[in-house]
């Protein structure tokens, strides 16, 4: 990692793997009120805790927001850097906020895609709620291979009731290629 991204503190969790609700909104850097929605947008089942404070599975939370399994420990580390806004993506990129915004707007953006905290409909922009994973924007500038890509299933898999939609405009984008690509070939 650069000297730009070891100048962030990643979350350091009281237990291995669990997230309390001061320890997500850190991460999420949200406030610990609009962490409720957070959980509900996303599906992530609550194991434990009080009114004010209680506790999600690590592993979970990654694999609900993020759409990525981590299998081992050394895989968690990265993912701990609290997600960034677009602030810091601008002042890391040298890239303006309004640029950015601009180039998701347009469907044109070249950087790894934002997750979207935020529940929006299609007449709105999320820029308030879009968060970006460190790792992934350091990786893009250093032309590797961005980690902890999102895993899409190659099914249609109708999405229920039960089943919370992703808000991962990068997943979201692969698997709108995939469909486009698989009706080009058939």
């Amino acid at each position: 990692m650069t000297a730009f991204i070891a100048s962030l503190n990643p979350i350091v969790l009281r237990t291995s793997s669990v997230m309390s609700t001061g320890e997500l909104a850190a991460w999420a850097q949200l406030g610990k009120n609009s962490i409720p929605r957070l959980i509900e947008g996303f599906g992530i089942r609550e194991l434990s805790g009080s009114a004010k404070n209680h506790r999600y599975s690590v592993h979970d939370v990654m694999r609900q927001i993020l759409g990525v399994t981590v299998r081992h420990a050394e895989d968690l580390e990265p993912l701990l850097y609290p997600l960034q806004k677009s602030t810091w993506v601008a002042a890391y990129t040298g890239l303006s906020v309004s640029a950015i915004n601009a180039a998701i707007c347009e469907k044109r953006l070249t950087l790894p895609a934002p997750i979207e905290l935020t529940h929006t409909d299609h007449r709105q922009a999320a820029a308030r709620g879009r968060r970006w994973v460190p790792a992934q924007i350091d990786a893009y500038l250093r032309n590797e291979p961005i980690p902890f890509i999102p895993t899409i299933t190659t099914g249609p898999a109708p999405k229920t009731a039960s089943q919370p939609i992703s808000r991962n405009v990068f997943a979201a984008i692969c698997s709108d290629n995939a469909k486009v690509s698989r009706q080009c070939h058939l």
